[in-house]
């Protein structure tokens, strides 16, 4: 079976990394692919790094761009692809030699799916921690994924809050170019859980995913520079654009799945109350923030507490209550026990 690839790496401010991450991709055992480099106007050696690789690979496509986040980056690669599957690599993570290769050995051959799944390894300074999905290898149709996946995608009621079955990460999944160009994010003002904009959509819209359960990926846990680990004053508006778009693309057509988009707007709710607590910020000085945010947002119109764990529905009591100073300190004593 013959299929081209199209490895798409949106490109910021990771020069350590950045060099690993290429030289996996170029080191395929699975030769016919095109790796566009997204420039999205890395401050750092990034760009002259991309340039000296397109002058020494063919299959290597550069592009510099204005900086604009990555949902930008990854749709300019997106649009520049030729191949009949995408996949993102982020550049601070690298793949496995055989990835490609497994995906078409594997992934693939079945029917053309609209959507293959992977595992992946998260690679820490001192242990790597493989994760894959629960369910079984193999080609699941429109009725498969109606019964055992959709239930569960989002928010799956039988582990900790809000844990989905599916893990929404764009770069352990390769998408049929045809297919993602129809369901891809289209919304530049997301620029935290933007994986999660559209990884669910297609999953919802796909008539067939494979799974494949190798892990295949790498997702280094070592740059702290990332944006994972920085405070963002602008959490909540991310959020508000985020779940909005959620809505509009996937609510409304399901019950399923709007109980889903609801828990997973209480989720992202309470994971802004966390990252707050995480800052370090003063309780005083985090609690005017949050009834700001609130206000402004507009966030808890229309989150309903049924169908919720208790802590998430105390949560929410809370913060419409407009305890803020409470729901903070609730959350410090939260996390010092996860800590522990």
């Amino acid at each position: 079976m013959s299929v081209k690839f199209s490895v798409v790496v949106p490109i910021y401010k990771v020069e350590p990394y950045l060099k690993k991450c290429v030289d996996s991709i170029l080191g395929q055992t699975y030769k016919d692919f095109e790796l566009i480099l997204v420039d999205d106007g890395s401050p750092d050696r990034c760009p002259e790094i991309c340039d000296n690789y397109a002058a020494r690979d063919e299959r290597v496509r550069v592009i510099h761009k204005e900086n604009g986040g990555l949902v930008s980056a990854r749709n300019t690669g997106i649009a520049a692809a030729t191949g009949e599957y995408i996949c993102y690599v982020d550049g601070d993570d690298w793949v496995s030699t055989d990835l490609l290769e497994t995906l078409v050995t594997e992934g693939l051959k079945n029917d053309n799916p609209d959507m293959v799944i992977y595992g992946f390894s998260k690679v820490f300074p001192d242990r790597e921690e493989t994760y894959l999905t629960e369910l079984s290898e193999g080609l699941y149709n429109k009725a498969q994924l109606t019964q055992q996946v959709y239930p569960y995608m989002m928010y799956d009621n039988r582990k900790p809050f809000c844990t989905g079955l599916i893990f929404p990460v764009a770069w352990n999944k390769i998408y049929r170019r045809e297919f993602l160009l129809q369901h891809y994010c289209t919304d530049l003002r997301i620029r935290m859980g933007e994986d999660n904009a559209f990884v669910y959509e297609c999953i919802w819209f796909a008539d067939t995913v494979s799974i494949c359960n190798k892990a295949l990926y790498f997702y280094n846990q070592m740059n702290v520079t990332s944006m994972v680990h920085s405070y963002d004053a602008g959490r909540f508006e991310n959020n508000r654009y985020l779940t909005n778009y959620l809505e509009e693309r996937l609510g409304g057509l399901d019950p399923v799945l709007d109980e889903q988009i609801n828990a997973f707007k209480a989720y992202w709710l309470i994971m802004a109350v966390f990252h707050e607590v995480k800052s370090g910020r003063p309780t005083k000085v985090a609690a005017a923030h949050i009834k700001t945010k609130l206000k402004e947002n507009k966030t808890l119109k229309g989150i309903h507490s049924g169908g919720l764990p208790l802590m998430a529905k105390g949560y929410l009591v809370l913060l419409k209550l407009r305890l803020y100073s409470l729901t903070l300190i609730a959350t410090k004593i939260v996390n010092k026990k996860r800590d522990n």
